[in-house]
């Protein structure tokens, strides 16, 4: 966890000084600030994800439309394992995702000389996609759709179950400016997750299971946009 955050960071600081450089041939913004997910799939007793951070970056296109880069890491530790698959979205008939674990309570992954029985969740995503954006009382309002791939994580003990799959995440949101190159931005995401039907003869055969197991999430996001560049002529 403390590596992706450590790496959320680096990336950011080595993005600022682009304004001198490839930014200043044509206009953009970068964006970096904390993030909260609502996610009450990944585990029994953990219905969200608080702990987390998202970086931005958009390339302006044209006055109103840019291509947005999203990345976003959200965590939760220490939530109590449970003895009970209530709560759980149903059986996933897959191994591509948490093995078994949909089948077995979460505290039977727990080793008899763990002192505390503890499961952190995680997820990363990264996509990308088109943004338009519309200027209303000194305040730029923006929408997106974004495309991309999304990584989930729940730790149990000694046990780690992942996977990586494709996901959407239509959003939107507004930058309220502070100066003259910096806004306060507030922003808000529903993302859908999508795991595949497994068929290990086949397995490319679906990209979308129909059992409703597919994650749906919101985030909400709040931080900072510095402006990258020269804003394009009539803005």
């Amino acid at each position: 966890m403390q590596r992706c955050a450590v790496l959320g960071c680096l990336v950011a600081a080595l993005t600022l000084p682009l304004p001198q450089s490839a930014a200043a041939q044509a206009g953009g913004d970068l964006a970096i600030g904390y993030s909260f997910l609502s996610n009450d799939s990944l585990a029994v007793n953990s219905s969200s994800q608080p702990l987390g951070f998202y970086f931005d970056t958009a390339i302006e296109l044209n006055d109103n439309v840019s291509i947005a880069f999203d990345m976003t890491g959200h965590y939760r530790r220490g939530s109590e394992a449970s003895d009970s698959l209530v709560g759980i979205v149903a059986p996933l008939p897959s191994e591509d995702f948490q093995a078994f674990s949909f089948n077995r309570p979460e505290d039977e992954f727990c080793s008899p000389i763990l002192s505390v029985c503890e499961v952190h969740t995680q997820t990363l995503g990264a996509l990308a996609g088109p943004r338009f954006h519309f200027d209303a009382g000194g305040a730029r309002i923006f929408v997106h759709a974004l495309v991309g791939i999304n990584r989930s994580l729940r730790k149990i003990g000694f046990f780690a179950h992942t996977a990586t799959h494709l996901a959407i995440q239509p959003g939107g949101g507004v930058d309220i400016p502070i100066s003259s190159n910096t806004s306060f931005r507030l922003q808000g995401d529903y993302r859908t997750t999508f795991f595949p039907e497994p068929d290990q003869t086949n397995p490319a055969a679906s990209l979308v299971s129909t059992g409703g197991a597919n994650y749906k999430d919101f985030s909400f996001s709040l931080g900072f946009a510095f402006k990258l560049g020269a804003r394009r002529a009539g803005n």
